[in-house]
This record gives C-alpha cells, sequence and structure tokens, in this order.
C-alpha cells in the first residue's frame, strides 16, 4: 500500500494497519455539548474490547438520548476486524462523522461502510468544521468548540501536507478489490472440482504473488476458497 506521515501502512484481509507503537491511553470520549468527541491515541490498536469500551462510554454519556458523534482516527493504528464489526452494530447516536488526516484514512473509512453497512449514517471529512456542518451543529448551540477546532486545525495542516489528494484513496481502494477480484476469479478458473484444502493453498499463493505488500487474514481466504469450491 501506501506511506503515511504516522509509518508504513498495510492492508491485513480488511484490517489496515499504520505500523506504530501506541502511546498512553488508546482512546477518549467526551461530551460537547450536543456532540459526542472520540479520538484514537497515536498508534491505538483497536481492538473488540477497545470497540465495547467505547459503545459503553457513548451509551453512558447519552443517557438513552441519541447524539451525533465526531471521530479523529487521524492517529490511529489498526482498526481489528471484531472491533469494526461491533461499530457497525445500533449505537444511541443519529449520525457519525469520522475525520481522518490522509487518502489512507479515507480508504479505511469508506472499506468500512461498504463492507460493514453500519446502522448508523457515517461520512468521512477531512475537516472538522465540514464534519460539524453536516452533523447539523450550529453556533447557536451550547457547546465547547475550543479543544475541536484545536485538533481540527492540526488536522488541516496535515491534509495540506499531504503529496496526494482524496481522489487517490478512491483509487486505492478500487485497485486493491480489483485485484483481489481478479486473484480469486483466475484461481477459480484453474481449480475447478479440487477440495477446499487445495483450492485454499493456491489462492493464498495467488494472492502472495500478485499483492506481495498485502497480508490477508486466513478467516477471509478461507471464505473466499469456499466461495470458489462452492
Amino acid at each position: 500500500m501506501a506511506a503515511s506521515r504516522h509509518g508504513q501502512s498495510r492492508f491485513l484481509g480488511g484490517t489496515f494497519m499504520r505500523e506504530q507503537t501506541p502511546v498512553g491511553n488508546k482512546y477518549t470520549v467526551e461530551l460537547c455539548g450536543n456532540v459526542l468527541y472520540q479520538r484514537w491515541a497515536s498508534g491505538a490498536v483497536v481492538t473488540e474490547e477497545d470497540a465495547r469500551a467505547v459503545m459503553a462510554k457513548v451509551s453512558a454519556l447519552c443517557s438513552s438520548r441519541p447524539r451525533p458523534m465526531v471521530v479523529d482516527i487521524s492517529r490511529m493504528g489498526v482498526l481489528e476486524h471484531k472491533a469494526r464489526t461491533v461499530f457497525a452494530g445500533a449505537w444511541p447516536l443519529t449520525r457519525v462523522a469520522v475525520v481522518g488526516a490522509s487518502p489512507v484514512d479515507r480508504v479505511i473509512v469508506d472499506f468500512y461502510v461498504a463492507r460493514h453497512a453500519p446502522v448508523c449514517p457515517t461520512k468521512f471529512f477531512t475537516s472538522f468544521s465540514d464534519a460539524m456542518t453536516w452533523l447539523g451543529i450550529t453556533s447557536g448551540q451550547t457547546m465547547n468548540l475550543q479543544r475541536l477546532s484545536r485538533a481540527g486545525e492540526a488536522t488541516n495542516h496535515s491534509v495540506r501536507d499531504q503529496s496526494r489528494d482524496a481522489r487517490d484513496a478512491d483509487r486505492m481502494l478500487n485497485v486493491l478489490l480489483e485485484r483481489t477480484e481478479k486473484v480469486i476469479s483466475e484461481t477459480q478458473a484453474v481449480t475447478t472440482g479440487w477440495p477446499l484444502f487445495s483450492v485454499e493453498a493456491k489462492l493464498t499463493e495467488r494472492l502472495h504473488s500478485v499483492l506481495p505488500g498485502v497480508r490477508f487474514i486466513e478467516k477471509d481466504v478461507r471464505a473466499w476458497a469456499a466461495r470458489i469450491s462452492s
């Protein structure tokens, strides 16, 4: 995949990973007026347990009243498969605006939305002000925006420093998916009648050959092999 200011990025069978050691607490969740603000720490590896902890905190802050939420993933490291499944479930939220700092961040969110179809409307932004507008937050509402504004400004500077624009993210995702589907199709053409374990071995070999910089989890490869064998 592509390099980012966080280090080298890798795609692990649906998990986008930036290689960086997390520092400090993994996340922060705060209620600013009517808006929830959630930020992942630098290099955080987001697990199912983390996702459920955030959900519990969000539920407690909402107090049975659905609210919009802003999520800052500009420093996040890894979003694991089971964590994405939790995030796609039912939350006491009206909308989720995800703010990132690079084309890779956009790919992470686009892939998550396309594959998991979250219950709550979810959209990616590179600007905190655009995110707040989409959430329907007006200046007349009582809320503390100072912290969000500072974080948003830092994100905007980072975005301006990127050598590629957001359209690169779409191209990255499309190329990845197209190449993966092509490998699956080509493997199917040469493994007709093979037992499942042989199909899985051949598919793994082909994926590593065509996409050497990509790492796929066994669960996904097994599912694709089963699709070929069916």
